[in-house]
Order: structure tokens, then sequence, then C-alpha cells
């Protein structure tokens, strides 16, 4: 696998930010120096999205774009793994709202780890209270069942080894919940993960229906806390 950097933003009806947001990474990234490439995967997206990510992909040689029909970051997540050229994938949120210097720390702990997590929670965040809470009861009740020692769960902020990933694509479910399966099935099959302090300001409407979000959460949580029993059971 070549040398360098990709980068994943999962996009969902991002037309206002999406062209603003790619040309301010972009300029962001040349600086590195490094080798990378810029995926953006739309999932789901019934606004001009699909037609500026298309743009974006023509107009600029690392830039790459697709659209799934089906909404789901899980399913845009699996294919961006299957067209990634580079041997570190990190993951972003449409709208930058973590610092970006999150990038090359996160880089630089790859060369030595399986996994980095950006934690807002053991940096800085500016967000709605209300869910910095729901986020800090959630991270309790998945350190507990799946005795893991992390702080942020989040898709954004989050960067792999390329090919540490591809063997547990099977664990991506459909929506959100990857984060926690795929850091959970890392740990227990011995791969190094480490955890950075980032610093996050987002105060945006979340485009989730949180009712409905924190149901499926507490649900995928559960059910992957009884997998992981039967696999310790059967071991």
């Amino acid at each position: 696998m070549n040398n360098g950097l990709t980068v994943f933003i999962p996009i969902y009806n991002e037309a206002a930010i999406l062209e603003k947001n790619v040309g301010d990474l972009l300029q962001y990234l040349e600086k590195l120096e490094l080798p990378y490439e810029i995926i953006l995967g739309s999932n789901g997206s019934s606004d001009r999205t699909p037609e500026i990510g298309k743009s974006l992909a023509m107009t600029h040689a690392q830039v790459k774009f697709f659209h799934l029909d089906l909404r789901g970051p899980g399913l845009a997540f699996v294919e961006a793994v299957k067209q990634a050229q580079y041997l570190f994938f990190l993951c972003l949120d449409a709208d930058l709202s973590t610092d970006l210097d999150f990038i090359p720390r996160a880089v630089s702990s790859l060369v030595s780890h399986d996994a980095v997590v950006g934690s807002k929670q053991e940096g800085n965040q500016t967000r709605p209270f209300f869910r910095v809470l729901a986020s800090e009861l959630f991270i309790k009740c998945t350190n507990l069942l799946l005795q893991m020692p992390y702080r942020d769960y989040s898709i954004g902020a989050k960067a792999y080894r390329t090919e540490s990933l591809r063997p547990f694509m099977a664990e991506v479910d459909r929506h959100t919940f990857y984060t926690q399966a795929l850091l959970c099935r890392l740990k227990k099959t011995g791969g190094s993960i480490i955890e950075i302090p980032v610093n996050c300001h987002d105060c945006r409407r979340s485009k989730f229906n949180l009712l409905h979000e924190g149901f499926y959460r507490y649900s995928k949580l559960i059910h992957l806390w009884i997998k992981s029993l039967r696999r310790v059971k059967n071991d």
C-alpha cells in the first residue's frame, strides 16, 4: 500500500458548506508535504451535494467522490475503505468542527499504532450541553459493558492504518455505531490504539433525530455486548 493519507468525509445534504470546507482542507493538506487524497462519500443526499461533490472531484485530482442512494455513514465508510489507496485512513466531519491539527498528530501516531481516537472529552469542546451530557452517559455505558477505556466514540476525528481496518469490515453497521465496533475488535485482537485530545467547536443542529439516534446506539451497544460475551465464552 502506498505511503500517504486518505481523508474520508461522510456527507449528507452538505451543499451549503461542502465546497468551502473541501477548499480549506485542501489548502491545509498541501502544507503537510505528504501524498494524500480526500474521499467524499455522499449517503442519501437529496440536495445539491452530489452535484457539488462531482464538480470538486473533476476540479481537484486529489478529491474522489461517490454517492450512495441509501443513507448510512457506515455504508459510506465501507466504500471509502475499499477505495482508499494510502497507508493511513482518517475520518473527519463535513463541518470540520475538529481543529485540523488533529491530522498531523494522528499521522504521527499511526506510525506506531493501528488506530487513533481523537477525544473531545479529553480536549476542549464547544457543543450544546444536552449533547455533551448524552455523549458522556453513552461513553460510560460503552466502557462499562465493553471494557473499553476510550472517551470518544463519534465517527469524526478518528484515524486508522488502512490495512488494520480491512479485516473488520463485517463489523461496520450501516449507520453510526461502527466506531465502537471497530475499536472493540481492534482492542480484543491485540491492536494498538492511542487516544489524543482534540478541540471541537460544533454548535450547528444535528442532522440526526437525537431520540432515534439514542435508541439505535443503545440497542447496538447491548447487541455488541452480548456478542462479545459469546466470543469470550467460545474462546
